[in-house]
């Protein structure tokens, strides 16, 4: 008798969607989820293979990818294979091994479904999982949304296996005879998850049992009440990659204001990893001057400017230098063009002196507005009311430091165009 993998509840969830991409990794769960959808016949719906490897494990981690492909070659099934630098990505971006490779995954995961090569990317998270990642929010102090668990269902990813426990799928694969391989690193405790699986839940299962139904219970609490704060709580405005959130969410009610500050976070991707303390630490900046600010984890910070909060991610200052082209060039995560035509900024291009240059701002840097005063670029950019943190990276056209143009905001009075003008050209910037 065939054993039945994923139940009535799981099956409902992947009807909703005709075309999934399943997340293989060549270990038990997800190789019992490939068999299923290769054999149940019970999804019929369009279907890919996605695996991801992560170069961490030498011939082991090729040996996964060889036994994916070769199922997937045996029954016909298309597969889409990503070697990735994780080592090399967590050492750039400042992520443990754990947390770089999970977001390495949904980076991947994202572009599939913004392409649009498939509605959703199935993953083999099961019951325990969902107990696992209960617990390490509780542990974090990550608040109500962190009780609310795994979702079946959050926009890119979906778990038919969230109702499937862990002794289901040892069965499945002993019933089918479906190879796998197994991670030796799964063992490892210095890895959180695996330090709760194999130690802290087996000891708290000898006094609670029935701990991951009573998990799931609280669980489906948590999300009432999650969901219910999410409703009153304030939504941020995403400006160029940042979230920008009115300062005045910090006065709602403490759940409330956290969930405001949690959908800031999330905009920008940043969700993951920030806790009690890092929550507590935004919302101190309610009563703090504009210009405070505070880091978070991932290179993620967090400034007041007025009434606005902004979240984003730090960036290291362009110190890059080119001479002023008549085309483009990029500095400071930022396109410059130079046009005849059309742009948003129009100057007199016979007024610029030889030797001007494109750079971001330094010390000692002068701008005079158009009919107004020379200033510090520093005041200006405060007259402006341009943040702190953007302006570094700012593109500015100067000589030695005269500031002629800074790019996307005003052009100077040295290099304005009159009635005499007859080689306008036109400015123009945009995020890279």
């Amino acid at each position: 008798m065939r054993e039945e993998l994923i139940g009535e509840e799981g099956v409902k969830l992947l009807s909703r969607f005709k075309k999934l991409a399943l997340a293989v990794s060549g270990g038990r769960d997800s190789m019992a989820l490939l068999d299923w959808f290769a054999t149940s016949g019970k999804y019929d719906g369009e279907f890919f293979v996605v695996h991801v490897n992560h170069n961490l494990r030498g011939e082991n981690s090729d040996a996964d990818c060889a036994l994916v492909k070769e199922y997937c070659e045996e029954k016909g099934i298309k597969t889409d294979v990503y070697s990735e630098d994780v080592k090399g990505f967590c050492e750039k971006y400042g992520y443990g091994l754990e947390q770089g490779a999970r977001t390495v995954r949904r980076n991947i995961f994202g572009d599939i479904i913004k392409s649009g090569q498939a509605e959703r990317v199935v993953t083999a998270h099961h019951m325990q999982d969902f107990s696992e990642s209960v617990l390490m929010h509780v542990f974090r102090g990550s608040g109500i949304d962190g009780l609310c668990g795994i979702k079946e269902d959050d926009g890119m990813l979906i778990r038919p296996l969230l109702y499937t426990d862990r002794e289901k799928i040892e069965r499945y694969i002993e019933s089918r005879g479906v190879k796998y391989r197994d991670d030796e690193s799964n063992s490892d405790t210095a890895y959180t998850r695996n330090f709760l699986r194999n130690e802290v839940i087996p000891l708290i299962k000898k006094r609670y049992p029935n701990l991951d139904g009573s998990l799931a219970a609280v669980a489906r609490q948590a999300k009432y009440a999650s969901l219910y704060i999410c409703g009153e709580s304030m939504s941020p405005k995403l400006i160029d990659g940042e979230a920008v959130l009115d300062v005045c969410a910090l006065s709602q009610p403490e759940a409330v204001a956290s969930s405001s500050i949690f959908k800031a976070l999330e905009a920008i991707g940043a969700r993951v990893d920030c806790e009690g303390v890092h929550i507590e630490a935004v919302k101190s900046l309610k009563d703090k001057k504009t210009g405070a600010r505070v880091c978070l984890p991932h290179f993620v910070e967090v400034e007041r400017h007025k009434d606005k909060l902004y979240f984003y991610y730090k960036k290291d200052k362009d110190e890059s230098v080119y001479p002023l082209g008549e085309t483009f060039c990029r500095i400071g995560g930022y396109d410059v063009f130079i046009t005849c035509d059309k742009g948003d900024l129009t100057f007199d291009y016979a007024k610029i002196p030889a030797g001007a240059e494109v750079r971001t701002r330094r010390e000692g840097d002068r701008f005079r507005r158009c009919n107004g005063r020379e200033k510090s670029l520093g005041d200006f950019f405060t007259d402006e009311g341009i943040p702190l943190h953007k302006r570094d990276n700012i593109p500015l056209v100067v000589v030695g430091n005269e500031v002629l143009i800074v790019c996307g905001v005003e052009i100077s009075d040295l290099v304005k165009t009159d009635k005499d003008t007859k080689n306008k050209r036109y400015i123009s910037v945009r995020r890279s």
